[in-house]
């Protein structure tokens, strides 16, 4: 594990910082440390500014290094405040622009997996493929709803088997030739196709029956079934160019060119182009002055790798980079930044553990008791005040605060700390202490170890907690970390792992299927091979009806079973946080998509 020279807090410090006593002790507590000093909080990223698993790249993937931010300050010039956003709600200041020309820089903290939007399962990738790449539909960033990006027009069957779309005409690839239905249904049959290994195929190939071309500006979709987020869920995957990939194997493509990124064959009709990309370094685009929208007001975009969060933080400050996220320890510090706005603000994301299932790879977490205990026996509370700062929840459920089908109130199991029920349910499940205290059943210890992406604050001493906690019931857990990309590949495709812990975004529906559904194991995020009869038909119940309180009673019903099973325990509900140069306008950090008005963007001279 890298780590930096450990920052050291007194307690009057951190008084001063705005912590309670209780929350001082409560810090001390679950980071193991004595008073009067609070510390060892590595220098990395924490949850203002993770890499994230997502399910579409609108709104980005597993979570490792670039989160997004909501307006809460007027920028500099004169500028109009922007009101900060909830959920997608809000109401963005537009700023008509003054100058034209000039540069964003962004900070990440780790770099992109990929520029192919068919193949895009992190957000880092997810941001990239946003602004090269234009998608059918979008959610509106105010109101969650549904809105044409590529379609101008589309209508509904009564049966909601059918979708048919009319794409906007004058619309271009940056090589100049035009995008047409054919490059929707090429993007789709891409997607569907197993041997392209996109983490969308086991979805999409379970909602979509055929996708037909009517004339060069229509594209009809026909479902097995009725599927009620369809349009904000499986309709914004970005368009790819037919007349690129045509003649490209599939099962290459992630190898191809295309996808590594090359100046002149990566092309989409985004707002821009790639320019060229020097990995673990930047990725560097520039502006597409025949963009659909308007001609961007910016002429380059940099996307660069800032691997430690203390060093971001600095370059923040300093305007080496115009934006990026911020860890919960700089919060405070950096809302004194006289030329930095920050937004901080609720996402569609969460922070979750999983649990190996399949039997071949480990038995131990086959029966539930052991995972229920291990889940009691950590301070979910105390952790995210001491480590998150208190920004953010403690989980209760799967479904994100700001999701309309959050609902704490009707779950039956809440799962409040208590070390002693651990225990109990550990010597139920017939796992007692052998000499070294650690548990053993049937000549097998409880032992096991759980990855993280390497540098990421929050994450890192969340396995060490997970250590520390697990210990005291008699429990060995050994952290492991990895570099975000080798990281990502483990638990998605590999899949070489006994636990590991990594943060998630989800699209602004509720459905979960791409998680929890048993067909999500190939070609999902069900990457530790969960399965349950009844969670995967109350999944598709959630997707064949309209009615939104219907669908939450469905959904709260599969969060009871998944509270009970416990496959993967969700930890926390993290705020997002983000600082923004005020020379940058128009830039409006939000849980829906950052990069929605990427072309009204502009800088100061």
């Amino acid at each position: 594990m890298d780590t930096n020279s450990p920052q050291r807090f007194s307690v009057d410090e951190a008084l001063q910082a705005g912590l309670s006593r209780r929350a001082l002790l409560r810090r001390a507590a679950v980071l193991g440390v004595s008073m009067p000093v609070v510390g060892g909080l590595l220098a990395a990223c924490g949850g203002g500014g993770e890499e994230e698993a997502t399910t579409a790249p609108q709104t980005t993937q597993p979570a490792g290094g670039g989160a997004t931010p909501a307006a809460t300050e007027a920028p500099s010039g004169g500028s109009t405040p922007a009101t900060t956003p909830s959920g997608g709600t809000g109401a963005f200041q537009y700023e008509e622009p003054q100058n034209k020309g000039g540069q964003i820089i962004e900070g990440t903290f780790a770099d992109a997996k990929t520029v192919n939007p068919v193949l895009v399962s992190d957000t880092s990738s997810g941001r990239i493929a946003d602004l090269i790449f234009n998608g059918v539909m979008t959610p509106d960033v105010e109101t969650t709803e549904p809105k044409g990006e590529l379609a101008e027009s589309w209508e509904i069957s009564e049966d909601g088997l059918t979708y048919t779309f009319k794409l906007r005409s004058g619309v271009t690839f940056h090589d100049g030739e035009p995008l047409t239905a054919d490059d929707v249904k090429f993007t789709y049959d891409l997607l569907m196709n197993p041997a392209s290994n996109s983490p969308r195929t086991a979805e999409l190939t379970e909602r979509i029956d055929t996708v037909e071309v009517s004339d060069e500006s229509t594209v009809v979709f026909k479902l097995k079934n009725p599927t009620a987020p369809f349009l904000v869920s499986n309709m914004v995957y970005g368009i790819v160019p037919e007349h690129i990939l045509k003649d490209v194997d599939p099962a290459q493509l992630a190898q191809h060119e295309f996808s590594v990124g090359t100046k002149g064959v990566t092309i989409g009709s985004g707002p821009f182009q790639f320019e060229e990309w020097v990995k673990d370094d930047h990725l560097t685009l520039v502006k597409y002055p025949n963009y659909w929208e308007g001609e961007p007001n910016i002429d380059r975009y940099i996307y660069k790798v800032v691997p430690d969060q203390t060093v971001a933080v600095q370059q923040l400050k300093t305007g080496e980079i115009d934006f990026g996220p911020i860890n919960e320890a700089s919060y405070e510090e950096m809302k004194a930044q006289e030329n930095v706005t920050v937004h901080e603000y609720d996402t569609f994301s969460f922070t979750f553990y999983a649990y190996q299932l399949d039997p071949a790879k480990t038995t131990i977490f086959q029966d539930k008791r052991v995972r229920q205990a291990l889940f009691y026996a950590l301070d979910r509370e105390a952790m995210i005040e001491a480590i998150r700062f208190g920004l953010g929840e403690v989980a209760q459920g799967t479904m994100p605060v700001i999701s309309w089908a959050y609902n704490p109130d009707e779950l039956t199991i809440k799962y409040e700390y208590d070390p002693e029920k651990a225990k109990q349910l550990l010597d139920e499940a017939g796992w007692v202490p052998g000499a070294d205290g650690i548990r053993e059943k049937d000549g097998q210890r409880l032992s096991f170890s759980v990855y993280t992406n390497a540098g990421n604050q929050v994450r890192e001493q969340y396995i060490t907690v997970f250590q520390q906690a697990w210990k005291e019931i008699g429990v060995e857990c050994t952290p492991k970390t990895e570099e975000w990309n080798a990281f990502l590949d483990r638990i998605t495709g590999s899949k070489d792992f006994e636990m590991f812990l990594v943060g998630f975004q989800w699209d602004v529906d509720p459905d979960q299927t791409t998680m929890w559904a048993t067909e999500a194991y190939e070609g999902g995020f069900n990457m530790n091979k969960y399965s349950n009869p009844k969670v995967d038909e109350l999944l598709k119940q959630g997707l064949a009806t309209t009615d939104q309180e219907e669908r939450k009673r469905i959904y709260t019903e599969m969060q009871n079973i998944l509270l009970d099973e416990l496959p993967s325990p969700v930890l926390d509900f993290p705020k997002a946080i983000a600082g923004v140069n005020k020379r940058v306008h128009n830039l409006w950090p939000n849980a829906v998509d950052t990069t929605f008005n990427a072309h009204q963007w502009w800088v100061d001279a």
